[in-house]
């Protein structure tokens, strides 16, 4: 429960930090700056925050409790 009381922690610092850059963005003349970071920064960290939030969920729901060798004849994801 440490562990995803830590990463809930971690997918909400990254959400303010998008939402910094997207009001730095705002402020950003320069259309080619723009868009590297747009299309750069800003995407990566989109997919950082949803890939943790998957990882959130699934460990909320239990997918990472129980060690796929100790499952005898069962199928793991």
């Amino acid at each position: 429960m440490n562990t995803l009381k830590q990463l809930t922690k971690l997918s909400a610092q990254l959400q303010d930090l998008l939402e910094d850059l997207e009001r730095t963005l705002d402020y950003i003349d320069n259309d080619d700056l723009y868009s590297e970071i747009d299309n750069n920064v800003k995407s990566q960290l989109d997919n950082a925050l949803t890939h943790l939030d998957i990882a959130c969920d699934d460990i909320s729901e239990g997918m990472y409790e129980n060690d796929p060798a100790s499952e005898d004849f069962e199928e793991w994801d």
